[in-house]
């Protein structure tokens, strides 16, 4: 019921024209390096494009942030990364979203790890949160590997699910997350 109304706002949102994104006509954050001391690293892309697959339909965000907006948003400054995807969705009553950020080096990825963390306990925080979205926030997941340092807060439950305790709705988030987790380990095997 809930991905019914979502996408009834989205699709009048649209129509409408009332939805125009800031920084629309800005690229996405996509610089690429090479990779460190031999060690086989995925590319961004690679990653981006296995947790996506690993949801398939149930991938939302599809609003790609800006290199202005990581910084602005997340707190994350260009000096510290090689490349960085990072979508949210483009309405806002949805919490879905996936950043990907490449570290530069070892003191880079602490400064990103240490800024995504800190936004996801801003959001825990925030008490103008949407209803629905609150259990899927504190399900929030800052996972590095490699080089890599995400922020996941991707997948859906079942409407069975969500009338559950709160801490098994919680339990059932964080399970949609680890597809990603998953996806992302697979890279490097």
């Amino acid at each position: 019921m809930k991905k019914k109304i979502v996408a009834m706002i989205l699709v009048l949102a649209c129509v409408t024209g009332i939805y125009a994104p800031e920084n629309a006509w800005e690229a996405p954050v996509t610089v690429e390096a090479s990779t460190q001391k031999g060690k086989k690293t995925p590319s961004i892309q690679k990653v981006y494009n296995a947790v996506k697959k690993a949801y398939g339909d149930d991938y939302i965000p599809s609003e790609k942030v800006s290199k202005k907006e990581l910084k602005e948003r997340y707190g994350i400054s260009s000096k510290w990364y090689s490349a960085a995807i990072a979508e949210v969705p483009m309405i806002s009553a949805n919490a879905d979203t996936l950043v990907i950020v490449k570290a530069k080096n070892a003191a880079s990825k602490k400064k990103i790890r240490s800024a995504l963390k800190k936004y996801r306990e801003e959001l825990i925080q925030d008490t103008c949160q949407y209803p629905m979205n609150q259990l899927k926030i504190q399900a929030s997941k800052v996972y590095v590997k490699g080089n890599y340092v995400c922020f996941i807060m991707l997948g859906t439950i079942s409407n069975k699910q969500e009338e559950q305790s709160e801490d098994k709705v919680i339990a059932a988030y964080k399970k949609q997350n680890e597809k990603a987790v998953k996806a992302i380990s697979k890279l490097y095997k």
